[in-house]
């Protein structure tokens, strides 16, 4: 039996990556064709935000070098240098134990993908683009210091550079393979719902509440909603603006969206923390909104999608266009237009018609992202990989 590892920081997020890695790891371990090891080096014994099977092996190998340390100064910095060559130890010692044929990781962190590169022994590397080739440099924009943004900025280019080096390197679309321009190396392989829900009830009654979802951070663009909802709330203040999201963006993100909105006496739009049970949430809103600057692909579009709800998403780079039909299952936005997103809200209240017509055409078209789908694709990808190198 061929044997896949993952290696991941956590699984105490409730963010998109962990909620699809749960599921997926736990169908490979169930359909019996892989023997699957989750490796994750800062859990703790922490539980899992989501469930995964007891047939995937789980090792935590309770390093800690991404997390802030309590020393200052030099000590931080020494600190920091002994962790990463520890985790680097452990993870090689791991894997020589469990002597995988295909080791996977997310681009999140630079060390993960030195870690898995320099593997000696002969494995295919695979690398999941969940951050979005877009993302790597955009995301400095927030960056005011100039030092930092330029230090940050090198840091990027070195992580492309690292990506670059893997067997193969996966990417949620089709437009991000094009960009990568490395030929097959590169393969487009969509994110799966996590669940679609068979059966929802006929409700033509309105809720007055609209949903968004995601990390409190630049990338989702909500400084840019609730500017927004400034002007949507003058023509519909009886309608409310729920978002959902971890506090794992940038130190003050949630905060400073919070002030903003004491500050300019803007109502009826609340910040929750972010749930395990958001397929409840999509079903109590009316539409949803993504506001995000940048995506690689965007997973709680086709979740909302699967429960009837239309959407309103600016067409960033590079998911949204690839999910959503201009017109048919929502409203595409020119990216980061924040008078023709507020248009596009209000349209959307105002039509009531066509927000159920538009609902409707969105839970067909997630068909297409269901499990037994995206799954035969990962399997497919497997036997092709395994094949080629003569695992």
């Amino acid at each position: 039996m061929k044997k896949l590892a993952f290696l991941c920081n956590n699984m105490k997020s409730t963010n998109g990556v962990e909620r699809v890695w749960s599921q997926r790891l736990s169908l490979l371990a169930e359909s019996g064709m892989y023997e699957v090891y989750l490796i994750t080096y800062n859990q703790y014994g922490a539980p899992f935000s989501f469930p995964i099977s007891d047939k995937v092996h789980y090792i935590d190998l309770a390093t800690r070098y991404i997390e802030r340390c309590s020393y200052h100064g030099l000590f931080q910095y020494i600190d920091r240098y002994v962790c990463r060559k520890s985790f680097k130890r452990l993870f090689h010692r791991c894997i020589e134990d469990i002597k995988p044929h295909v080791v996977t990781c997310v681009d999140m962190h630079l060390a993960d993908l030195e870690a898995v590169i320099s593997i000696k022994s002969d494995v295919v590397k695979v690398v999941e683009c969940h951050c979005g080739l877009s993302a790597y440099f955009e995301d400095l924009e927030k960056i005011e210091n100039k030092y930092k943004k330029n230090r940050e900025r090198s840091l990027k280019q070195k992580q492309i550079l690292t990506i670059s080096k893997f067997d193969k390197i996966i990417v949620m679309t089709e437009n991000e393979r094009v960009k990568w321009h490395l030929d097959d190396r590169v393969v487009f392989i969509p994110n799966m719902l996590v669940s679609y829900p068979e059966c929802l009830p006929e409700c033509t009654i309105s809720q007055h509440r609209i949903i968004s979802v995601g990390r409190y951070a630049y990338q989702k663009g909500y400084d840019l909603l609730i500017e927004a909802w400034r002007v949507v709330q003058k023509e519909h203040s009886d309608w409310s603006l729920h978002i959902y999201g971890s506090h794992d963006g940038d130190v003050g993100d949630y905060d400073q969206l919070q002030d903003v909105i004491n500050k300019n006496l803007i109502y009826n739009v609340y910040l929750h923390p972010a749930t395990n049970d958001i397929y409840s949430k999509y079903c109590e809103s009316d539409f949803y909104v993504l506001s995000s600057r940048f995506e690689s692909f965007g997973l709680v579009l086709i979740e909302a999608m699967s429960c009837g709800l239309p959407v309103i998403a600016f067409d960033c780079k590079y998911g949204p266009g690839s999910i959503v039909n201009d017109g048919d299952t929502g409203i595409l936005v020119p990216p980061l237009d924040v008078q023709k997103l507020a248009q596009s809200i209000c349209y959307m209240i105002e039509h009531a018609d066509e927000r159920i017509r538009m609902g409707r055409n969105a839970r067909t078209a997630v068909l297409p992202y269901k499990a037994e789908r995206v799954m035969s694709i990962w399997h497919h990808f497997y036997q092709s990989v395994l094949c080629a190198n003569k695992i």
